[in-house]
């Protein structure tokens, strides 16, 4: 069907899977450069990561300076033409190729859009597709060599979405050593849709078949990445929520466009757009490399105890009881006792954690106020479980992981305690950067707690005597 400028703005009608392309390609493209002038007019940097992670983005811009507010409602302007089209074409397309319009909300989801729109692009027209389909039935495969009953099918699913799975990931990891984007929301919902298209070339696919190919399918990924040492336990536990997600999502998406008894099946085309996605999407993140952020984490513990008591307990500390807290039983490392030789910004500080020393240069001194300190010579963040006693992690290896520096403020109270205050800043180059928030602020907190209850126990004990 042709299409004019005029019908751009329409939302009846259908486009082909080629007039989409190509509308959405010279679109993003314009959009981009756009969006890169305007940054550029406000000496703003814009890349092709900015679009990837847009609550990371809003964060840099909290609180709002009078320059933000212009520069977020000129850009917000802007993009509403862009947003109109894409809505209207992707409406119009789902139409084409008889999918349920409300797949269009996945056009407004960070890189599950880019692989919808890889998708559509392939995804033959319901015309097209009906000599494949005989009274409204699915036509089952005549391969010989591929299973036709459900048990079969699913199996097949499993054991090759799981390959897929397990292969991409030692490529992501050993090769390009990127914890990325790619890794952790493209690559599960790629599984989770593959899994789904490949169990109903012969099967209908229901709820119950989406979630136990899906999540057998990531077990066994899990399993297959675990047996070749690329990942240990720990960091599978803390990926798995978020790969689940997404990988029942790409499967319910894969449910509604090739599991009904009349909708196509999955195309080699379709399946070669889901892998070829994924290394298109890595070299993206190879070549603009989103900016590392920088998140604090605030602990706060009231010690009935005056600043110089809880001052020489928070500079030095004798040897901790042993760890009981949670994330120290699964293999984090953990301080264990903190030493100091000299006073002032010259003073040498050693911190013992339980993967090993580091030092911590003096930052700031001010003797029952501040003290702050920085972090070098980084032991590592975690011992990994595995079934083999030693396992390289890259992550681990390369500190993808990094903390900064820790500051601590020591207010006195009104009653003669002292409220103990500690921020420690890191940066973590694993994204996306808001997940993983979630585990090393956790983590981060049971450090500072594990400290202060210590120094708070024997700045107390220190009163007492006295």
């Amino acid at each position: 069907m042709a299409t004019t400028f005029g019908s751009l703005w329409r939302w009846d009608g259908k486009v082909t899977r080629g007039t989409y392309a190509l509308f959405g390609i010279c679109g993003l493209a314009i959009k981009h450069n756009l969006d890169r002038f305007i940054a550029y007019k406000f000496g703003y940097h814009w890349g092709v990561s900015t679009y990837f992670d847009p609550l990371e983005r809003a964060a840099k811009f909290s609180p709002l300076s009078s320059t933000d507010k212009q520069f977020l409602s000129i850009l917000l302007i802007t993009a509403l033409p862009f947003i109109w089209i894409g809505v209207t074409m992707t409406l119009k397309r789902l139409r084409d190729a008889g999918q349920p319009l409300w797949l269009t909300l996945l056009f407004f989801v960070p890189i599950i859009n880019l692989l919808f729109f890889g998708l559509l692009t392939v995804l033959p027209s319901q015309q097209a597709d009906s000599h494949s389909t005989n009274a409204g039935r699915r036509t089952p495969s005549t391969s010989p060599y591929w299973p036709t009953t459900r048990t079969g099918s699913a199996a097949a699913a499993v054991v090759l979405t799981a390959l897929l799975g397990v292969a991409v990931t030692w490529g992501i990891l050993r090769l390009a050593g990127n914890y990325g984007l790619t890794l952790f929301i493209s690559l599960p919902f790629v599984m989770g849709y593959l899994a789904v298209a490949i169990y109903s070339r012969n099967q209908q696919a229901d709820s119950g078949a989406v979630l136990g190919v899906v999540s057998l399918s990531l077990l066994l990924t899990g399993a297959g990445i675990t047996a070749i040492a690329v990942e240990g336990l720990i960091c599978l536990l803390m990926a798995a929520p978020l790969a689940w997600l997404l990988a029942i999502f790409g499967g319910f998406l894969a449910m509604l466009i090739h599991g009904r008894a009349n909708s196509p099946q999955a195309t080699p085309s379709m399946l070669a757009v889901m892998l070829v996605s994924l290394p298109v999407l890595l070299g993206v993140e190879r070549v603009a490399p989103p900016p590392v952020p920088r998140f604090q984490v605030h602990t706060i513990i009231e010690i009935a105890a005056p600043p110089e008591v809880v001052w020489k307990r928070l500079i030095e500390f004798p040897p901790l009881p042993a760890a009981s807290e949670w994330p120290f039983r699964l293999g984090i490392a953990y301080p264990i006792e903190a030493r100091i030789t000299g006073e002032g910004l010259t003073a040498g500080r050693e911190c013992r954690f339980s993967t090993g020393s580091f030092k911590e240069p003096i930052l700031a001194w001010e003797p029952g106020k501040h003290f702050a300190f920085a972090v070098s010579d980084e032991p590592l963040l975690m011992k990994e479980t595995s079934p083999y006693e030693n396992i390289h992690v890259r992550h681990l290896e390369d500190h993808d992981f990094q903390p900064e520096r820790a500051d601590f403020e020591l207010v006195r109270l009104p009653t003669g305690g002292t409220r103990l205050e500690g921020t420690t800043t890191y940066q973590n180059k694993m994204w996306p950067g808001m997940y993983w928030r979630l585990w090393t602020d956790a983590i981060i907190h049971s450090i500072h707690n594990r400290v202060f209850h210590h120094v708070k126990a024997l700045a107390e004990a220190d009163v007492h005597r006295n």
